[in-house]
């Protein structure tokens, strides 16, 4: 008890518990890059080297690159979370959600859970393996098994707005209003790992473009306010670059499912051909030791500047501004 006293405290930390995934998505990197791929499922002996930092962390969020839920331990490690006072979330794309494994969720205790969406038409083309319709009777499964005063877990959507789905994005609030959705979080293509997907990206590449999608994003937002719903944009500004970017790097870090150490998921996908910013290996040194060395304190104190780390410069996540 007495050593947790001399551990960093955190934010968040974000660990890839499963780098492997049932789906398709065709703008994901899983997808992409394929053959290269190197995630895993993370085991629970080296999830367990992290229990003692949960303790100094608000939020642990049981998701990288992969379909969290792959993981066999997946229960367990959320029990070994809870049980050290944090709260815990993960994302999933909803396929192995049946009647089972939706009591398993509820009875879990987890805090957050978030189903991916891009798209309501255009959803199942777009990510090639999932089911829009699975994913709302996933929702509606979970919410038919919480009790009248249960809260948790509070059910969000991941949402990602891409070229080929935009003309969708005004339907989105009245189409989710009434299935119990606590938030929408709508992203862009923030990361892009193929040419072929950028023209995907809808991140303004200008004042004026940037001003043009704000004003329909908050226009949508003002409308899933109206029905109950909580709806926020990630939108990257072309012309402003914030002191810490969103994925704060500062209080925050993501372990991916190879057990390396890394400041977001964007720096720590588990690919051959991906050149990441790794600052160690929970298999080979502490968390605490890894926080600790010069290079990743060297890394923090840059981005408290505005000289940003030659990684993190042309990042989307260090411009973004929220609108909701």
């Amino acid at each position: 008890m007495f050593s947790a006293f001399f551990l960093p405290s955190f934010d968040w930390i974000q660990i890839e518990v499963s780098g492997l995934c049932n789906a398709q998505c065709f703008y994901c990197p899983h997808t992409v890059w394929r053959k290269d791929w190197l995630g895993a499922n993370l085991s629970l002996a080296t999830f367990k080297k992290l229990l003692p930092y949960f303790k100094k962390t608000k939020l642990v969020y049981l998701q990288g690159w992969g379909e969290p839920l792959l993981n066999p331990e997946f229960f367990e490690m959320v029990r070994l979370a809870k049980a050290q006072g944090v709260k815990v979330g993960f994302t999933t794309n909803g396929t192995l959600i049946n009647e089972d494994l939706a009591e398993k969720i509820v009875f879990s205790k987890v805090d957050v859970l978030a189903l991916s969406l891009a798209g309501i038409e255009t959803n199942d083309r777009l990510r090639k393996g999932t089911s829009l319709n699975q994913v709302l009777k996933a929702i509606e499964t979970i919410n038919s098994v919480k009790t009248l005063k249960q809260q948790n877990p509070q059910i969000h959507i991941a949402y990602m707005l891409l070229r080929s789905n935009e003309y969708e994005l005004e339907r989105l609030p009245e189409f989710l209003a009434e299935y119990g959705i606590r938030e929408i979080i709508v992203s862009l293509l923030d990361f892009v790992p193929s040419k072929d997907l950028e023209e995907e990206c809808l991140a303004p590449q200008t004042e004026e473009d940037f001003n043009l999608l704000k004003k329909r994003a908050e226009k949508v937002a003002e409308k899933a306010k109206s029905l109950g719903l909580k709806m926020i944009f990630n939108l990257p500004s072309p012309c402003s670059q914030g002191r810490v970017c969103s994925e704060n790097p500062i209080k925050s870090l993501f372990i991916n499912s190879l057990g390396m150490v890394s400041p977001c998921v964007f720096t720590g996908i588990p690919v051959k051909q991906k050149t990441n910013v790794y600052f160690g290996n929970i298999h080979q040194e502490t968390l605490k030791a890894i926080w600790n060395k010069q290079e990743y304190k060297e890394f923090r104190e840059a981005h408290l500047s505005r000289a940003k780390p030659p990684v993190c410069a042309t990042c989307p996540k260090a411009r973004i501004e929220l609108v909701f």
